[in-house]
């Protein structure tokens, strides 16, 4: 049965997956529509259900802008502070209710005459200790005797008497005194039970007095007038200091018999007590008085007193108490309003990423990372504020900002920390400052994050984030007249130690959201750009030529992207991996073939191309196994975009029917590149290739070079689906040229080295890209690949070239280099 709902399941999404609406597939529709139903519901679910109170601004010591008039009759509420000490009072009021047990005197009394009588008919059939001289048979006998009635005693009355303990005993019943010792102990603890013994310690009984009940009837009794065990232990001791003398050796022996027999005989009753307590409580008035309907609460311009704030209070409680009341169309138009508000808020969003993040928008993975950090911080709002009941101030309102500016860019997550701001402080009946304080410190902390690349990064956005909660804090708390004390518990409680967790766990929670929803951070591509990844350790052993070229190409792309405002990081990243795929068949590009004969010249051209295609494919797939980020695979396919393989091409068209040649298939895949930082890759790849064959380079021969092939990919058309702007072209041109300045720098020429080797059809070549001069087909590819056209050589002595360059020294090794850097 499961398994055929799943067939027809998969049936169905397939049928929607072919459906469209106005262009677009249903089932992608439906995705984009699930994730707003969702967002709507959850924000209109925030917003109180109640009329929100419009005076909530107002505070024991603020000024009413407006006149107040009640708009119906309503009590006025006690505050919590003084509710409180009423029922504390009352609670109080209640005295805590005793039973008295009779039968205790008289079972304890019963018990210590028992006591007595076994150590008389003890001591009277052994009145005398064997000497130490006599039989140690009889003497034994006798301890043994003695031993077995002190553990009697010990179990039977829980008294532990000593042996020396005994022997006094045994003497007072000699001195025929043991009958009055024996009264006298009975004596006092009638003494004492007649005043009472409760069962638990006086001083905690708050209470001033108590109720007994004794037979039936209940008595109120003074706390003082009644003992508990230490007390009662207290009144022995001084009832037998006036029976014997004060150092009198048998007081100590009496104290320790009677301790044996002081039981509670006041039993409290919690059941009774606690009901009484409870009705007390609840009889209690919460409320002191009435508002009266048109009332004046207070009039425009007048300070805000504390009775006037307890009666705005009370109208606030009133106001939900009617809002809940209503029913029928006013109560389906307040849910209207809050469903609105809650579209609004996600159009709003929609609307944004429609015109100024389409990519985004077209990417539903993408909107499901949205809407992923929008709930959750939703949701922590809802659980600390609504479940738990905690302070407003606890919610972590910056976790969000963070996470989208991370994961996703500043601009985004500036929006969606004024939504944010919005809903929180819409949610808390229209809380201004914590809107204000989301806004503020989500701001401040989204632009603290955008380039964590480092530790000391982390900690400074952390002290950007309590500095503006500092500020926010002490600034709301002037103006509204909060005391000091005030302000620094709500920062030491909840705003500082929001400013160092929200971020930790922040940064804990990016590496989930990178797995799931495959975006790229700059701590991840801080991991990929160390040269000792794995990845990059085999590219540099098993292609060195292409290590070094990347590396180049990384640097040019890096400086570019400065330039103009793009990812510089994921720009030099994406570089350090473009051409990884060269590792399948890394002898059939130039830059590792350190001067040996090509191995293209032996293959046809086709043959050629597809070898070189291949390590596009070649590529993706080692990123697929090294797990390389979404971000950086791009680079791989599109810094070649669909560009033509010229030097192939031209080939096949001087060695093949020009009926079997297919222009598409001396073309690289793409697609073209779709970013800013994959089309930095493709000119930088392009124009390090070309200028790695330039001999005796100079700053106008570099940026000749670099204008006409930047130009050259313009004109295919390579650049018509990323973001680069004319302007943005001029800046990268001016960014490359330093940089390759730099890589190809002039040296001294020193004597007796042998003399360089050019080529003159590139020298001219080069002089023509200066002059605008029109080149040759075969020569502009050689320019501008620097690897397909073959180069002929020519000996210049040192008189006609002064200087000369490390490219050049490697150019006349690779004479006849057929192969690709592409």
């Amino acid at each position: 049965m499961v398994k055929k709902w799943l067939e027809k399941l998969n049936s169905f999404l397939d049928f929607l997956k072919k459906k469209e609406f106005k262009g677009r597939n249903v089932d992608d529709l439906l995705g984009k529509g699930l994730l707003a139903l969702i967002l709507i519901v959850t924000i209109a679910a925030m917003l109180p259900s109640e009329r929100p109170f419009e005076y909530s601004n107002l505070t024991v010591g603020s000024i009413s802008q407006d006149e107040i008039i009640a708009p119906f009759t309503f009590p006025v509420l006690k505050s919590q502070k003084t509710l409180k000490k009423e029922r504390r009072e009352a609670y109080l009021s209640v005295p805590p209710v005793f039973n008295f047990d009779p039968e205790i005197e008289n079972i304890q009394k019963i018990k210590l005459k028992k006591l007595f009588d076994e150590l008389t008919l003890f001591f009277s059939t052994y009145p005398e200790l064997p000497e130490p001289a006599s039989d140690s048979l009889k003497k034994d006998s006798l301890l043994i005797k003695l031993d077995s009635l002190m553990q009697q005693i010990a179990v039977k009355y829980n008294l532990k008497l000593t042996r020396g303990e005994m022997d006094s005993l045994r003497k007072i019943y000699l001195n025929k005194k043991l009958k009055v010792f024996a009264a006298n102990l009975s004596r006092a603890l009638s003494s004492i039970y007649q005043q009472g013994i409760i069962d638990r310690p006086l001083d905690k009984i708050e209470e001033t007095k108590i109720d007994v009940v004794k037979n039936g009837v209940e008595e109120e009794v003074e706390v003082e007038n009644v003992l508990d065990e230490d007390k009662a232990y207290e009144n022995l001791i001084g009832f037998l200091k006036t029976r014997y003398r004060e150092n009198d050796s048998e007081i100590p022996l009496a104290e320790k018999i009677l301790m044996s027999f002081i039981v509670p005989n006041l039993k409290y009753n919690q059941e009774i007590t606690t009901k009484r307590k409870e009705e007390a409580v609840h009889n209690v008035p919460p409320t002191s008085g009435f508002v009266y309907k048109n009332q004046r609460i207070v009039d425009s311009h007048e300070i805000i007193t504390p009775d006037v704030y307890l009666k705005l209070q009370s109208l606030a409680q009133a106001l939900k108490e009617h809002s809940a009341m209503n029913k029928g169309w006013k109560r389906t138009l307040f849910y209207l309003g809050k469903y609105l508000f809650a579209t609004i808020m996600v159009f709003i969003l929609g609307l944004y990423l429609f015109y100024h993040r389409r990519r985004l928008f077209e990417n539903n993975k993408m909107l499901l990372l949205i809407t992923t950090v929008l709930m959750l911080q939703f949701i922590l709002s809802i659980l600390m504020v609504n479940i738990l009941g905690w302070n407003y101030l606890s919610i972590p309102i910056i976790l969000a900002p963070m996470l989208l500016s991370m994961l996703l860019d500043a601009p985004v997550a500036f929006l969606g920390t004024i939504i944010i701001s919005l809903v929180l402080g819409a949610s808390q009946g229209n809380n201004y400052y914590l809107a204000l304080l989301t806004f503020t410190v989500g701001t401040i902390a989204l632009f603290s994050v955008q380039k964590i690349r480092n530790r000391g990064q982390m900690f400074r956005a952390i002290v950007y984030i309590t500095i503006a909660y500092t500020v926010l804090n002490f600034s709301y708390g002037f103006i509204h007249f909060e005391s000091f004390k005030t302000m620094f518990q709500n920062f030491l409680y909840f705003q500082l130690p929001n400013s160092i967790f929200t971020p930790t766990a922040v940064f804990l929670l990016i590496g989930v959201f990178e797995k799931l929803f495959d975006v790229t951070t700059d701590i991840t591509l801080l991991e990929l750009s160390d040269l000792n990844h794995p990845l990059l350790k085999r590219l540099s052993v098993e292609a060195p030529g292409t290590f070094h070229h990347s590396i180049i190409v990384g640097n040019l792309a890096e400086a570019a992207a400065k330039e103009v405002g793009a990812n510089s990081l994921l720009a030099r990243v994406g570089c350090y991996y473009h051409d990884i795929g060269k590792m399948s068949k890394p002898e059939y590009f130039v830059e590792n073939q350190a001067g040996a004969a090509s191995k293209h010249d032996n293959l046809t051209p086709t043959m050629s191309c597809l070898i070189l295609v291949k390590h596009v494919k070649a590529g993706l797939e080692l990123a697929e196994q090294y797990r390389l980020p979404r971000a950086v695979k791009q680079f791989i396919p599109e810094h070649h975009g669909t560009c033509l393989m010229d030097f192939f091409y031209h080939k096949a068209k001087e060695t093949m029917d020009p009926k079997d040649i297919n222009e598409d298939d001396f073309r690289y895949p793409g697609p073209k590149p779709q970013s800013k930082e994959t089309a930095i890759a493709m000119l930088a790849d392009t124009v390090e290739a070309a200028a790695r064959s330039m001999t005796n380079p100079n700053l106008q021969r570099i940026r000749a070079l670099v204008e006409k092939l930047i130009e050259k990919r313009f004109q295919e058309g390579q650049l018509n689906e990323c973001d680069l702007t004319l302007r943005d072209l001029t800046k990268i041109k001016e960014a490359f040229v330093p940089i390759l300045m730099g890589i190809h720098h002039l040296r001294i020429e020193y004597p007796g080295e042998q003399e360089e080797k050019s080529s003159p059809i590139l020298m001219q070549n080069v002089e023509k890209f200066a002059k605008k001069e029109p080149v040759k087909e075969n020569d502009e590819k050689s320019e501008k690949t620097g690897e397909f056209a073959p180069q002929e050589k020519e000996k210049t002595s040192v008189k006609d070239i002064p200087v000369k360059t490390n490219a050049g020294k490697n150019n006349a090794k690779n004479k006849n280099d057929h192969s690709g850097n592409q």
